[in-house]
């Protein structure tokens, strides 16, 4: 078992779902703050910590690591208040788990002395007994100096996780990638069931019905990776029926027009990776998702 005792600060699903799979893993959990003392001592019980508080500095004086996980907004404004009262030592790890911000964030508890990281784990933590459970095996992005990079991979190699390093300028993007792998996905599904509509399906329908086609093609990024996952008419050179698509879109808003095309033509090149689309069908494919005058037919 570690002695590298650890407290949290912010009791919300991340932060209450990363102490529970730590707590798992054997560390000593020493202290528990947030803002309502209600939600520090649900989560205080979840991990048989003794302290459970609304006063930051109380849990912060005799813990190893201590994580921040209130919203980003505000982990700037609690990690000053929290150096401010002068209970920061030297040797002690602060870490937050934004995926956007970086280790700058945690920059007071840095001037006291103490070693800080980013550390976000790419997983979707809505509810800390569910998110403990996740965690285990997931990837967690890092970000900091060497030291505390290095002191982390301990925690991530307690969780069986997997870690990812990432430079302080590129974090930004790292989490545009991520907000388009995740968010950006159930958006694309709700411009789907959109399309469904304007042919009368209704949305409930539409969604129920296109669910098992979306795990399917989770199930095929599982099992055959990037590029070979890839299915349907552009990887096989069906042009053909993407004319159909394109025609049969004269009538919908012009954004979801402009989004297949836009999606299609990324298509191609993934198919050209995958193979299977011959770089002459690839090129028909392009010119027809090119934007065409209104009274041109994409169909001969």
């Amino acid at each position: 078992m570690t002695t590298e005792r650890i407290a949290l600060i912010g009791a919300g699903a991340a932060g209450s779902a990363m102490l529970l799979a730590l707590h798992q893993a054997g560390y000593p959990i020493i202290g528990v703050a947030s803002r309502r003392l209600e939600s520090a001592k649900q989560c205080a019980e979840r991990v048989e910590c003794p302290l459970a508080t609304t006063d930051a500095a109380r849990v912060v004086v005799n813990a190893d690591i201590i994580f921040i996980a209130t919203p980003d907004d505000q982990i700037t404004t609690v990690c000053q208040a929290i150096a401010d009262q002068g209970v920061i030592r030297p040797g002690q790890l602060f870490i937050h788990l934004s995926g956007a911000l970086t280790s700058d964030a945690l920059s007071p508890a840095q001037n006291k002395g103490a070693e800080t990281l980013s550390l976000h784990p790419i997983q979707a933590l809505a509810d800390p007994a569910k998110g403990a459970e996740l965690l285990k095996k997931s990837y967690f992005c890092l970000e900091g100096l060497s030291s505390a990079v290095a002191k982390a991979m301990s925690l991530v190699n307690a969780l069986s996780g997997k870690t990812l390093v990432v430079p302080a300028d590129k974090k930004a993007l790292y989490h545009a990638a991520l907000c388009v792998a995740a968010n950006y996905l159930v958006t694309l599904e709700s411009v789907a069931v959109s399309l469904l509509e304007q042919i009368g399906i209704d949305r409930s329908a539409g969604m129920q019905a296109l669910l098992p086609l979306i795990q399917g093609s989770v199930e095929n990024l599982v099992n055959s990776g990037l590029p070979d996952a890839l299915t349907g008419p552009i990887s096989r050179g069906d042009t053909e029926t993407i004319a159909h698509h394109i025609d049969s879109m004269r009538e919908i808003p012009a954004a979801y027009q402009a989004l297949y095309r836009m999606l299609g033509k990324e298509t191609i090149e993934l198919a050209l990776k995958k193979g299977g689309l011959e770089p002459e069908e690839a090129e028909q494919i392009k010119l027809l998702l090119t934007p065409q005058p209104p009274d041109a037919c994409l169909i001969s």
